[in-house]
C-alpha cells in the first residue's frame, strides 16, 4: 500500500471533493441538524449546501489539504486562519444561495450555529477547522490524524495564535484532545449536542 500524502488541494478537484465531502458527512449530526435531516430531499439539499459551501471557499481563496494514497483522494481540511479576508459580496451570495436551495429555515439554523461559535472563542483571530472528512471506508485507518496534523502545522508556520473547531459528534473528541485540543463549551440544542473545542499556542 502506498504512502499517506497530504499536500495542498488546488481547484481542479473540485467535483471529487464534493462528492468526497458529501459521502463523508452523510450522517453528520451538525449538516443533519441545520438542514433538517429528517425532513424529505435532505440529500439533495446537503449536497446543494456543500456545492455553495465549496464555491466560496475557492472564491475566497481559503486553504484546502487534501490526503492521497496513489491517485485516490482519501480525505480533506478545509480552515481558515483567523487574519483570511473573505468577499462580503461572496458571503451574502453564499447566504442567498442557501436560502434558495435549502430553505430559509436552513439557513436561520446555520447562523445561529455561526453566533454561537463565535461567541466561544477566546479571542477573535483564531484559526477555524471547518472540516476534516475522510472518506467512507477509509476511516479508523489515521488519514484524519494526518489531515488534522498537518492543518496544524500550517496554521502555525503561517503565525495563527492558535485554533478552534466545534462538533457535534462525541466520537472525534478523542482525535482533537491528541492533538491538544481542550474542550471549551457545549451548546444543547433540540436534536443537537454541540462541542466547542480550542487550543492557544501565543
Amino acid at each position: 500500500m502506498s504512502s499517506l500524502r497530504v499536500v495542498p488541494l488546488s481547484s481542479t478537484h473540485a467535483s471529487i471533493s464534493l462528492d468526497l465531502l458529501d459521502q463523508a458527512f452523510a450522517h453528520d449530526p451538525n449538516l443533519g441538524w441545520y438542514l433538517f435531516s429528517q425532513r424529505a430531499g435532505y440529500a439533495q439539499r446537503r449536497r446543494d449546501y456543500l456545492t455553495g459551501y465549496l464555491h466560496f471557499h475557492q472564491l475566497n481563496n481559503l486553504p484546502v489539504l487534501g490526503a492521497w494514497r496513489g491517485d485516490e483522494l482519501l480525505g480533506l481540511s478545509f480552515f481558515s486562519s483567523g487574519s483570511d479576508i473573505t468577499d462580503s459580496a461572496s458571503l451574502d451570495a453564499l447566504g442567498q444561495h442557501i436560502s434558495q436551495h435549502c430553505g430559509a429555515d436552513c439557513l436561520a439554523r446555520l447562523d445561529q450555529l455561526l453566533a454561537a461559535f463565535d461567541q466561544r472563542l477566546q479571542r477573535p483571530d483564531l484559526a477555524c477547522i471547518e472540516f476534516i472528512a475522510v472518506a467512507p471506508g477509509h476511516q479508523g485507518q489515521g488519514i484524519g490524524s494526518a489531515l488534522l496534523s498537518a492543518t496544524l502545522t500550517q496554521l502555525r508556520n503561517h503565525g495563527a495564535p492558535g485554533a478552534a473547531l466545534e462538533t457535534g459528534e462525541a466520537r472525534n473528541l478523542a482525535l482533537y484532545q491528541r492533538h491538544g485540543f481542550q474542550a471549551a463549551a457545549t451548546l444543547a440544542l433540540p436534536g443537537l449536542l454541540q462541542h466547542y473545542l480550542q487550543q492557544i499556542w501565543i
